[in-house]
């Protein structure tokens, strides 16, 4: 057998027993007591949001009893990172389409221009005589002799 061949046998072997292994471990199995359900822990989740009253988690008893301040202090903490995150892409996509809007705008400048150029030279061009222009001389070219 080749090297290459062994290889590819070895990697088949691992794939099945983590195959296996992972089937074993997503098998349905009955729960420990104690441990609630994924349907009854989200349910209980579901039912503390409806039921969540300001008024009664600020209370200062409560406050410092026996509420989970985790995710209050996390998103005080986090507010003005996402604040400035959410300013920052807004400002910066404002101002890539202004630069290309000026882009445009000064290519279309550049465009107007250069075609007046072109107007204007090919109107000169036509008012040149027909054996061209006749130098001027200020002098003789030679001195007398």
């Amino acid at each position: 057998i080749l090297a290459q061949d062994r290889f590819c046998l070895k990697a088949l072997v691992c794939w099945k027993m983590v195959l296996g292994l992972a089937v074993r471990r997503l098998s349905s199995k009955a729960l420990p007591s104690g441990q609630a359900s994924l349907i009854q822990s989200v349910g209980r989740l579901t039912k503390s949001v409806a039921n969540f009253s300001p008024s009664v988690f600020f209370e200062e008893k409560h406050f410092w009893r026996k509420a989970n301040l985790g995710p209050f202090f996390i998103f005080l903490f986090l507010a003005p990172t996402v604040y400035r995150s959410g300013k920052d892409a807004y400002w910066n996509r404002q101002l890539r389409k202004l630069n290309t809007e000026e882009i445009i705008s000064d290519r279309y400048d550049w465009l107007r221009l250069n075609m007046i150029q072109d107007e204007v030279e090919t109107v000169l061009a036509g008012q040149v005589p027909q054996g061209g222009f006749v130098p001027v001389e200020l002098g003789p070219s030679l001195p007398p002799r």
